[in-house]
């Protein structure tokens, strides 16, 4: 068990993809209570119990993502949060994308993180709560990319306004750190297979084999992969870590 989560209050976003359906696992493993919120609304049907609040949640829409925040208040207060909220973008170039593509992607990825941000902060301000939140931003944050031009853009968003939040909040005893996967087995990578594989002129298969190629570990990373380092950081084993980027991806950024 990790230091610090037992008993507390988290608040997963996305909680129906991949990563944050495992990450909601790890949170209940963990003695936490969770709020589970998703655009979906059929979020971890095989998940159950009095620890658990499910949250049909559009995070774009602040009257969602206060809600979400404040579903909390059945356990007490909100302690933690994982914002994990996210869509990718199709593979293509700048000059073949539009603004549709572009409001789409800007609207759950950095608008969502931001209003989701705003409603934690502002819960554990006035409830005078210590708290740590993590964005899940991705390696894309980090580096280029010739054919998702407005996905790393508005991953590099999410990290400009996780490392500024840090520095807004740390006097209040709220951490707040960034986590950067690289690629993961879970449906948007598989999306992304697709399509910069038909970007490349490759089958999705012949895709999956070149970006397991250029993986040191050769594979993609595991959702529960993810959420056991998303759990470390927002416990309290990681007192010290914040306005943090913390890279996962088997060596892709060595």
């Amino acid at each position: 068990m990790l230091k610090g989560l037992q008993g507390r209050t988290v608040l997963v976003t996305g909680a129906g993809g991949g990563i944050g359906a495992e990450a909601c696992k790890r949170f209940l493993a963990e003695g936490c209570n969770v709020i589970a919120a998703d655009i979906s609304s059929s979020i971890l049907p095989e998940l159950q119990g009095e620890r658990l609040v499910t949250v049909q949640c559009d995070v774009s829409k602040a009257a969602d993502a206060f809600a979400a925040v404040a579903a909390a208040d059945r356990f007490g207060g909100l302690d933690m949060a994982m914002l994990n909220a996210g869509v990718e973008c199709r593979a293509a170039s700048v000059a073949d994308f539009d603004e549709a593509e572009y409001q789409r992607v800007f609207n759950v990825n950095v608008l969502g993180s931001f209003l989701t941000a705003q409603a934690t902060v502002k819960h554990l301000l006035v409830n005078q709560r210590r708290g740590s939140i993590v964005f899940t931003a991705s390696i894309a944050a980090l580096q280029g990319s010739p054919t998702t031009s407005i996905y790393n853009a508005s991953k590099h968003a999410v990290l400009g306004l996780s490392r500024s939040l840090a520095l807004e909040v740390a006097k209040n005893d709220i951490r707040v750190n960034t986590l950067c996967p690289g690629t993961v087995e879970t449906r948007m990578i598989h999306a992304l297979e697709e399509s910069m594989g038909a970007a490349a002129g490759l089958s999705r298969d012949q895709m999956r084999e070149a970006m397991h190629a250029a993986n040191p570990v050769g594979r993609h990373g595991s959702p529960e992969e993810i959420a056991s380092m998303a759990a470390w950081i927002l416990s309290d084993e990681a007192p010290y870590a914040h306005g943090e980027i913390f890279t996962i991806g088997g060596g892709l950024m060595a």
